[in-house]
């Protein structure tokens, strides 16, 4: 399955007009963001231009229910397809 996208987990101290701000959910001290793969590299700069503190990054994946879920709809496709053409 595709990875669902990648969260930062930043600290900012003091205040900041990110506009990224507005998407994270702060939890404590720090605020975790979640952005497309392809956004990562631009977010973290705007996060670092902005005086935070990159603490980690990691893959969004899905998650077990997903997967399995995933799975499912996969074979009952499958399935359908060799009703429909008799084999």
């Amino acid at each position: 399955m595709k990875t669902q996208g990648m969260e930062i987990l930043f600290e900012l101290k003091g205040t900041s007009n990110a506009p990224l701000l507005s998407k994270a959910s702060r939890t404590g001290d720090y605020y975790r963001l979640q952005v497309a793969e392809e956004e990562l590299y631009a977010a973290i700069e705007q996060l670092r231009g902005a005086g935070a503190r990159i603490v980690s990054v990691a893959e969004v994946k899905a998650t077990l229910e997903e997967y399995f879920m995933h799975l499912v709809e996969a074979d009952r496709a499958q399935a359908a397809a060799v009703e429909v053409s008799g084999k």
